[in-house]
C-alpha cells in the first residue's frame, strides 16, 4: 500500500518528466507546424546532445564543464540540424511524405548505430552538477535539486520559444511561411532559410532535452533516443500537431497520468499513455489545442 507522500511524490515525477518531454515535443512540434516533416530523427539528436556532454566532461576536467558542455551541445545540435536539413530534407519538400520519413527514420537508426559502435553498448553515467545535487524540502518529501533546476529551465525555454514564435516578428515571418508559403515567398520572404532555421531550432530543442535529462536516466546507450522518441509522439498528437502550449499541457498530463500509473503498476505506465492518447483523440481528434502553428 501507498502513502499519500508517495503519490505527491510521483505526481512532481510526472510534472518533472512531462516538462522534459514537453521541451522535446516543442522542437517535434516546430518542426512539423513548419515543415510538414515527422522527424524520426529528433530522438537521435537527443541522444547525441547527452553523449555529447558526457564527452565533453570527460574530456574537460574544470568547474563548470557541465554547463559548457550544455551551451555548446545546443548550438552543435543546431548545426546539425542545419546539415540535415539542407542536405536531405530540403530535397524532399513537395514529395510524398512517406519520403521524409523513410529518410529520418533511417537516419535515426544510422546515428544509433553509430553512436553504439564509437561509445560501445555499456551505459556510460553522466553526473549530476555537484552544486545541484542533494535534495530540496518541499513539505511532504525530499524532491532532488536537479529535478527541480531541469523542470524550471525547460518551463523557460519553452516560453522563451512561445514567445519568439508569438510575439517577435521573426516568428511573425515563421508563421506566415507555416500559413501560406507561396504567398510569403511572393512577399520577399525566403522562405527555405525559415525552413533551415525552424529545423534548427527543432534540433537544438531535442539536444538540450538530451542534456537535461542525461544525467537522470542511469547511464547513456545508444537506444535512448527510440525510447524517448514514442514518448515524443504521443505527447505531440495528445497536445495538437503544431501546437506549443498543446505540447506542453500534454506533457505535463501525460508525465503525471504515467507517474501515478508506475505507482500502482509500473508495467503499465507506458500502455496507459496509449490509451490516455486514444481517449483524447476519440473526443478531439485534432488534439487538446491543435491548430497550424503554436497558438
Amino acid at each position: 500500500m501507498f502513502s499519500f507522500d508517495a503519490l505527491c511524490a510521483q505526481v512532481f515525477n510526472g510534472i518533472q518528466f512531462g516538462v522534459l518531454v514537453a521541451l522535446l515535443a516543442t522542437g517535434l512540434s516546430l518542426i512539423f507546424g513548419m515543415l510538414g516533416i515527422i522527424n524520426f530523427a529528433h530522438g537521435s539528436l537527443y541522444m547525441l546532445g547527452a553523449y555529447f556532454v558526457w564527452s565533453f566532461v570527460q574530456l574537460f576536467d574544470f568547474p563548470g564543464n557541465f554547463w559548457f558542455g550544455i551551451i555548446i551541445a545546443f548550438f552543435l545540435m543546431a548545426l546539425m540540424g542545419i546539415i540535415i536539413e539542407r542536405g536531405l530534407l530540403r530535397r524532399m519538400y513537395g514529395q510524398p511524405e512517406v519520403y521524409s520519413i523513410l529518410i529520418t527514420f533511417g537516419l535515426l537508426l544510422v546515428i544509433q548505430q553509430g553512436v553504439g559502435l564509437s561509445y560501445g553498448t555499456i551505459p556510460l553515467p553522466l553526473p549530476i552538477p555537484s552544486i545541484l545535487k542533494g535534495e530540496v524540502n518541499l513539505g511532504l518529501f525530499e524532491y532532488p535539486l536537479y529535478y527541480i533546476f531541469t523542470m524550471g529551465l525547460g518551463l523557460v525555454v519553452i516560453f522563451a520559444v512561445w514567445f519568439f514564435i508569438e510575439r517577435s516578428s521573426l516568428g511573425a515571418v515563421i508563421r506566415a511561411c507555416a500559413e501560406d508559403p507561396e504567398i510569403a515567398s511572393t512577399l520577399g520572404v525566403k522562405t527555405r532559410n525559415v525552413y533551415t532555421l525552424t529545423f534548427a531550432l527543432g534540433a537544438a530543442l531535442a539536444g538540450l532535452g538530451g542534456t537535461l535529462h542525461g544525467p537522470m536516466i542511469g547511464g547513456l546507450q545508444h537506444t535512448i533516443g527510440g525510447e524517448i522518441l514514442l514518448i515524443c509522439f504521443i505527447v505531440v498528437v495528445v497536445g495538437g500537431m503544431g501546437s506549443i502550449r498543446g505540447a506542453l499541457l500534454a506533457g505535463v498530463l501525460m508525465g503525471v497520468i504515467r507517474g501515478i500509473a508506475g505507482l500502482f503498476w509500473a508495467p503499465a505506465s507506458e500502455f496507459v499513455l496509449f490509451a490516455a492518447m486514444g481517449v483524447v483523440l476519440l473526443f478531439r481528434p485534432q488534439g487538446l489545442l491543435g491548430r497550424k502553428m503554436g497558438v
